[in-house]
């Protein structure tokens, strides 16, 4: 029989859809209309017993589509009563019944039954249901890159093979169709409820009007016959709707089991059974409302006792179920062992990687061992919390491996998912003074050159012994574990970005639900992706611009967002509207910003070089061009990048992020500016401007 019926299930699907878009235009004759009636209380119950008996909702997958037809199918029924109605005062037995036996023949307690029906479905179920299924769908939308994600570590850990692979993510985007689906079925559940309070008006006043007018009734027989037959059919049509929500309900609210074969009420049933105690004290309070004066006593005596008696029987299972014999405790002891070796042995063959480490030589360890070793443990997570309020950016927690084989003795390195990001030496006995060596000699002191880690500032290396005197003196100085601590720093700053991922994001996000709801709600998933909110983000997170003020952010992209959804384009909106903070950002003590500008013949040659395609913009520049615009940047900023000062260029938004990419590895820490992100009343200090000489072209 179910081989028949799949063979078969796509012929019977279009003529159920045919049938139904006929019987809007046919009339149909009262026994057929009886059928009908009665097949849609059938399929009503039946998916409302399916949907207690499936262990999650992607057993049943085509719930929308169902949805869909049986609401239409409905509607369908509906037409087709109506017409019978004000045609023949006759819509059959099966809605002749619903009128008289349900309602007693009282057409005003019908009525009033049919109002509470349709507010049960429209208020209760369908708008409950409608909610459950746009957060549903909104947090398995944003769930489902993370999912494919893991079932990729998984699948290169080797966890399970390229088939296991390939049917989890399957599961993985037929869930998220099923939800995102479920999330407009419902406007079906809440538009069926409106039309049914719509048609039985029209129903009632068109019945009334035909009995007085053509069929010469009296206005009291009209209106008990019509409105008999109207809340009958009413009654029809909104048992079933009532049953089809209540199921669509379950379906969205469903929580997998955790056995395959396990249904709705065995899970219902086992979580409550498995408080005794929760049951025992119901009884209790239920037997105890018995003594209230004026409440009837035999009912809470009776569910008191039963209760207590289902209380007594978990009790008594309990404690069976607890005394084992000694083979059936080494038994389940043996398990609980096999368990802990497939956990550790799980652990041995799916390393996971540190997120971000530092590696110290073996030498550099001998140095630091005690007091530089404890400093450095102990200021890690304070540098950590100062680089999040400087860009927002949570940064993971560090594991610092001393004596490390894999360095030099005198050398560190620091790690980002185990990938080198940093590597420095600290010479032996020397610490570090915020001052060059030309500026030192005045103390009589060896000293050689470098660069200071976070500033970018000439700096020097000096003999420790020297430390306390020009400490004395007015300047700064870090030993090993201070230097260390300060590369650390200035490579958290330059990679903060690569920490913005989705799931910090995520996590972003639902701390700000609390506070600012509706900018949630209004920016993800609605206007864009929380995999494009990442992008932005970590786009501004590689240009330094702090995520604290998330807030304005998602305030920004809910007004151009709806033009725009390009998340390049969206960042430079977003740059825009934060000119308040950038302006504070790169403006000294005296309210004005010292920049670099940029020619006008150079910027229109990177503005003539851009290309877009359906991937995005580009820039397709000649290489002679390049280098002569290199030239021209790095000659004109020279002296800041010597003296460790980042250079900011402004020039026209068009450009910008163009401009910034092409000069990135020339001068990695130049700043380039739009002059629409800065506030108007700035005043601007040009320091020159950026031009090709006469022969650079």
């Amino acid at each position: 029989m179910r081989t028949f019926i799949s063979r078969y299930s796509d012929i019977a699907l279009a003529a159920m859809v045919i049938g139904i878009i006929g019987m809007l235009i046919i009339p149909l004759p009262t026994f057929v209309l009886d059928l009908l009636l009665t097949l849609n209380i059938t399929l009503a119950v039946t998916l409302l017993m399916v949907s207690l008996y499936i262990p999650s909702a992607l057993k049943i997958a085509a719930f929308p589509s169902i949805l869909l037809i049986t609401t239409l199918f409905r509607l369908a029924l509906n037409v087709s009563s109506t017409r019978l109605i004000l045609l023949q005062a006759d819509a059959g037995q099966v809605i002749e019944s619903f009128g008289n036996f349900v309602v007693q023949g009282n057409y005003i307690v019908g009525a009033v039954i049919f109002l509470i029906l349709t507010l049960i479905q429209f208020l209760v179920i369908a708008k409950g249901s409608e909610r459950v299924s746009e957060v549903a769908a909104r947090f398995t939308l944003d769930a489902m890159p993370g999912k494919q994600m893991s079932i990729d570590a998984d699948l290169r850990a080797g966890a399970f093979d390229l088939s296991e692979a390939r049917r989890r993510r399957a599961l993985v985007q037929k869930e998220s169709q099923l939800y995102g689906a479920m999330d407009g079925a419902m406007k079906f559940v809440k538009g069926d409820a409106i039309a049914g309070i719509i048609m039985t008006a029209i129903n009632i006043v068109a019945g009334i009007v035909i009995g007085v007018v053509q069929m010469e009734m009296g206005a009291g027989e009209a209106a008990k016959t019509y409105t008999l037959l109207t809340i009958g059919d009413g009654l029809v049509s909104q048992i079933p709707a009532i049953l089809i929500a209540t199921t669509s309900g379950i379906i969205v609210t469903r929580v997998a089991s955790e056995e395959e074969s396990d249904h709705l009420g065995a899970d219902i049933f086992a979580q409550l059974m498995a408080q005794p105690k929760a049951i025992a004290i119901a009884a209790t309070l239920v037997t105890l409302l018995a003594l209230v004066p004026g409440l009837p006593t035999v009912p809470f005596l009776t569910m008191g006792a039963i209760v207590g008696l289902l209380a007594f029987g978990l009790f008594k299972s309990d404690a069976a179920g607890s005394t084992l014999t000694p083979a059936e405790a080494q038994q389940v002891q043996s398990v609980h062992d096999e368990a802990r070796e497939g956990a550790r042995q799980a652990r041995v063959m799916i390393p996971a990687l540190t997120p971000l480490s530092v590696d110290i030589g073996i030498g550099l360890s001998a140095s630091l061992e005690g007091e530089g070793e404890k400093w450095l443990r102990e200021m890690i997570p304070s540098m950590r919390e100062g680089i999040f309020f400087e860009r927002g950016v949570k940064v993971p927690g560090i594991r610092v491996r001393t004596e490390s084989v894999a360095c030099a003795p005198r050398e560190f390195v620091i790690s980002i998912d185990e990938v080198p990001i940093d590597t420095g030496q600290v010479p032996a006995e020397r610490v570090l003074v915020n001052e060059q060596p030309s500026g030192l000699a005045v103390f009589k002191v060896e000293a050689s050159a470098t660069t200071h880690p976070v500033s970018g500032q000439p700096a020097s290396w000096v003999e420790k012994s020297e430390a306390a005197a020009l400490e004395e003196a007015g300047y700064s100085t870090w030993d090993e574990a201070g230097y260390i601590l300060l590369r650390l720093t200035a490579a958290l700053r330059k990679h903060a970005h690569g920490f913005v991922e989705l799931q910090m994001v995520q996590s972003m996000l639902e701390q700000l639900e609390g506070p600012y709801p509706a900018a949630v709600q209004e920016v993800v998933p609605r206007l864009i992706g929380l995999q494009d909110l990442t992008e932005i983000l970590r786009r501004l997170a590689a240009e330094g611009i702090s995520l604290r003020n998330l807030p304005r952010v998602l305030q920004i992209l809910a007004e151009r967002a709806r033009k725009n959804k390009d998340a390049v384009l969206l960042t430079e909106d977003v740059r825009e509207g934060l000119r308040r903070y950038i302006t504070h950002k790169y403006a000294g003590k005296d309210g004005s910003v010292i920049v670099y500008l940029m020619d006008r013949e150079v910027e229109e040659a990177i503005l003539g070089a851009i290309r877009t395609t359906e991937a995005g913009s580009f820039l397709a520049m000649a290489p002679d061009m390049t280098r002569a615009i290199l030239q021209c940047v790095s000659q004109q900023v020279q002296r800041d990048v010597e003296a460790g000062r980042a250079p900011i260029l402004l020039t026209d938004q068009r450009i910008r992020r163009f401009l910034k990419r092409l000069i990135a590895l020339e001068v990695p820490n130049a700043v380039v500016l739009a002059y629409q992100e800065l506030d108007p009343a700035l005043k601007i200090q040009p320091l020159g401007r950026i031009g090709f000489k006469e022969g650079s072209r």
